[in-house]
């Protein structure tokens, strides 16, 4: 009994690696090509990730205030990540559609974009909309599960750019 209690555990430790180190790669384009939250950010551009799903109400009542706030911030770059995924593409075009959302979106699912928030984050996702906030050189700065206003958002960036501005010279 103890050696199948050992296997169990075994083999469910060598599962949540092997799921975790991977799941970077759970992310894909609208047409289908792999790609990560990774290869996103930096670049010299604060990056602000909108984690949303088509059928989250609080989605869809926050989404015009992103649409408007693209392209306001110098320096920011926006980026969805629709948990809708391969399977519900239609879904996330839909929304993109009815919103006209103007910035980048990749795919992934709940499952997929828990195991990198616990990897990477190192918090759990705990719902839609949530929002995460990259420094320009991809460092994860900011965290919030929930609406975040427009306001709140600018001056969280505006602050932590003056830091980073006073700290290079």
């Amino acid at each position: 009994m103890k050696l199948f209690s050992l296997t169990k555990t075994l083999f469910l430790s060598f599962f949540t690696v092997v799921v975790l180190s991977t799941s970077a790669f759970a992310f894909t384009e609208l047409d289908g090509t792999k790609t990560t939250i990774e290869d996103q950010i930096g670049d010299g551009k604060w990056t602000v990730l909108e984690i949303w799903a088509s059928d989250c109400h609080a989605c869809r009542e926050h989404m015009p205030e992103m649409v408007e706030f693209d392209g306001k911030m110098n320096k920011v770059r926006l980026l969805g990540v629709s948990l809708d995924g391969q399977a519900g593409k239609a879904q996330a075009e839909g929304m993109i559609k009815d919103f006209d959302i103007p910035f980048k979106t990749i795919l992934s699912n709940v499952i997929e974009m828990n195991a990198w928030m616990e990897l990477n984050a190192k918090e759990s996702l705990r719902g839609t909309p949530t929002f995460m906030v990259f420094s320009p050189d991809g460092e994860l700065v900011g965290l919030n599960p929930g609406v975040l206003s427009i306001a709140a958002l600018e001056k969280f960036i505006s602050s932590r750019d003056v830091e980073t501005t006073a700290n290079d010279s």
